[in-house]
């Protein structure tokens, strides 16, 4: 072990906050890998940092990988996300600051859900079982596998049908990147999802709400052929870390019961008008897949209300007072830069520097005169670039909020438009039903109707004379064959006829 990596085994995190960019580069290339990975794991401390430090600290780091010398393939966003992550430690609490609020709401299963396990997997086939994976537990993708390989494939397709899994603008290095693991990301939301659902109802200990995420991580795990790794002893502990790691999103306060969650989730669907009812369980793993995902648009609805509210919060503070300062900063230049612009003053440095050739008390007077000029163009420039570089620093939390504030409403229009979907589908597949049920009976009907047309009307037997008990006769008591009954008039006129004349 070098001296340096012996020096880094001990550091802590206010050191590393410390450093200079030299030496924070020198930090950073010690510690990443060819494929871009950082291990930050030897970091000391770093779960005592404030909060303005942690932010401090990630634009140190970001700042060193801007410089040549840093490692080009260094994952910053990784990095950064797993700092902030070793900080915070639990996920779940039932408070979580701004910054938590305003991150991505759900990076790929293998950046969140605890420490990612040991296996080198394919990217595109990690995103292909994370699809399967969610079509299984009732989620809808946000598209095909198709439509995805189409849309990696093709840097001028349309980024639409993706946009509301996205954190920014498809364009820009989070968005590309993104792209790349929307149904990874897809998943682990959905999941959180689910924890919330038992959170919501009061038993967040539940080994239901557990057993059902372990079996669909070991499902997951076994369709990428890691058999040996789902069949460890530690893997149940490894999933059950990462169960308890996911946030809890409260809804409600402290005290509140399923009915009042319920109640708050009609609410919060009553505007949108489904005409399928919404019938929440106490036990949601009961519940129909419309139902499940109706209380699914209750969650990213409420995120988005949340979401809304910080940005809202901030807009005061860290928007329009930055801008007040923005509008109301110095615009006219300095008294000796009065009148001259950039290009006055580039023409006043070259004339100055001809004029200082050429000898004469006027001339170096005059080589005075335009250097004071420049150097009070420069000042002004420099105090400009300042205020602009201030304002964007002060409204740099808002705009993160309003983004993530925006991009959360396409997510939650989406998640409406796809119940409108299943209404749909819904209602075709009883339309098929019935009609398939119509079809069967007629065809049922038919069948009798054809049935009773190939057999023979059964011939009627002869009338038993009185008296005779023989072999033609026919009992009216036969079970099997019954005889049709007369009238009551016609057995009336019997009765009244006279009996027959005998001759006796």
């Amino acid at each position: 072990m070098s001296g340096a990596e012996a020096h880094d085994a001990t550091l802590a995190a206010t050191d590393l906050l410390a450093l200079d960019e030299k030496k924070m580069v020198e930090y950073l290339n010690r510690h990443s890998d060819g494929d871009g990975e950082c291990d930050i794991s030897g970091l000391v401390d770093v779960k005592r940092l404030a909060k303005s430090q942690r932010s401090e600290l990630a634009q140190k780091i970001r700042a060193a990988t801007s410089q040549p010398e840093t490692s080009p393939s260094l994952k910053i966003n990784e990095l950064i996300t797993r700092l902030a992550s070793v900080a915070d430690g639990q996920h779940g609490s039932q408070s979580p600051d701004r910054g938590e609020l305003l991150r991505p709401p759900a990076e790929s299963f293998e950046s969140t859900e605890g420490t990612p396990l040991p296996i080198a997997i394919k990217p595109k086939d990690s995103e292909a079982f994370c699809y399967q994976g969610l079509i299984e537990d009732g989620g809808r993708p946000v598209c095909s596998i198709q439509d995805m390989s189409h849309l990696l494939a093709s840097p001028t397709a349309s980024h639409e049908a993706v946009l509301p899994w996205l954190s920014d603008h498809p364009d820009s290095e989070d968005g590309v990147g993104e792209i790349k693991t929307v149904f990874s990301r897809q998943f682990t939301r959905w999941w959180d999802f689910r924890k919330s659902q038992w959170h919501n109802r009061g038993i967040s200990d539940s080994e239901e709400g557990f057993s059902a995420f372990l079996e669909a991580s070991r499902s997951r795990w076994e369709r990428i052929g890691v058999h040996e790794m789902v069949s460890d002893p530690d893997f149940e502990g490894t999933i059950r870390r990462q169960w308890q790691q996911k946030p809890a999103a409260q809804q409600l306060p402290d005290g509140q019961g399923f009915p009042a969650y319920s109640e708050a989730v009609k609410r919060r669907l009553t505007p949108h008008h489904f005409t399928r009812p919404l019938r929440l369980k106490k036990n949601p793993r009961q519940q129909t897949i419309w139902t499940n995902w109706l209380e699914y648009l209750n969650y990213e609805q409420w995120w988005s209300e949340t979401l809304t509210a910080v940005a809202e919060s901030l807009v005061e503070e860290q928007y329009h007072q930055p801008w007040k300062r923005l509008l109301e900063a110095p615009r006219c230049p300095s008294k000796e830069a009065r009148g001259s612009n950039s290009t006055k003053a580039v023409s006043s440095l070259t004339a100055s520097r001809s004029i200082q050739t050429r000898p004469g008390p006027k001339a170096v007077e005059l080589a005075k005169r335009l250097e004071k000029r420049l150097e009070a163009a420069e000042a002004d420039l420099d105090a400009t670039n300042k205020t602009i570089d201030d304002f964007i620093q002060e409204t740099a939390l808002y705009r993160r909020a309003e983004t993530a504030a925006y991009f959360q409403k396409l997510r939650v229009k989406w998640a409406v438009e796809e119940a409108r979907l299943m209404e749909i589908e819904m209602s075709q597949q009883r339309r098929t039903a019935k009609s398939n049920t119509k079809v069967d009976t007629k065809e049922n009907k038919k069948r009798r109707r054809d049935d009773n047309a190939e057999i023979p009307p059964e011939p009627r037997p002869k009338r038993a004379k009185p008296g005779d008990k023989g072999k033609g006769a026919v009992s009216d008591t036969t079970p099997d064959k019954p005889q049709a009954r007369r009238s009551s008039k016609h057995l009336a006129e019997l009765k009244n006829k006279a009996p027959p004349q005998t001759g006796f």
